[in-house]
């Protein structure tokens, strides 16, 4: 992987415990949402020209919510499932470079 590439980064609340098709789920939730409300079309062209590289890590609530401080998107889950209602489940931001979130994300584990 280049140091500048552009890739799509999501971490999943790893206190929840979440079967796997519920992460996928989450996760899934999350890049529709972003997908949906960013409109930096540039990086979009690029990334998805480039094969959509998305990493998946797993984190804290706690670090969850410092990455919403820093503008990262988020899904809080409605409760039909497995885990309680508001729920947050995951967080993840739109395709940018690596080298511009490695400072967000080097504390986290891969899933």
């Amino acid at each position: 992987m280049l140091k500048n590439e552009i890739v799509q980064y999501f971490v999943v609340n790893k206190e929840l415990n979440m079967s796997p098709g519920k992460i996928a789920a989450q996760v899934a939730h999350v890049a529709t949402n972003i997908t949906h409300n960013d409109n930096e079309t540039r990086l979009w062209s690029e990334w998805y020209a480039n094969d959509q590289p998305k990493i998946i890590l797993r984190g804290k609530e706690r670090d969850l919510l410092k990455l919403i401080e820093q503008g990262w998107y988020y899904i809080r889950d409605n409760g039909r499932t497995e885990i309680p209602e508001n729920s947050l489940t995951v967080v993840g931001c739109a395709p940018n470079y690596k080298s511009e979130l490695h400072k967000q994300v080097k504390r986290f584990q891969l899933l």
